[in-house]
């Protein structure tokens, strides 16, 4: 009785030791590819991101007035935006 419960505890053992290597081999791959992907992704934003800068450049060279006009406006508008937020936030304070 004790050599089959010994030999059947060692192959369980063996068993659960190849489960284990499997299922690390198994996340040690998927982590990689994880690590590929955001890569991957962080490449092709930074890409995008210069062909944005590219794009803006040269339309505000051709446009110039236009561009002036609309950083003007945004100005404009977010120094509102801004003033009315600390009036209101004066106001409140008191």
């Amino acid at each position: 009785m004790q050599p089959e419960i010994l030999e059947k505890t060692i192959e369980v053992r063996d068993q659960l030791g190849a489960e284990v290597k499997r299922v690390k081999e198994a996340v040690v791959d998927a982590v990689d590819n994880g690590v590929v992907a955001a890569r991957r992704a962080v490449k092709q934003g930074r890409r995008s991101a210069e062909d944005l800068v590219d794009d803006a450049e040269y339309r505000v060279k051709q446009h110039t007035f236009s561009a002036l006009g609309v950083s003007f406006g945004i100005g404009m508008g977010l120094g509102a935006a801004i003033g009315v937020l600390l009036a209101r936030n004066g106001r409140n304070g008191r």
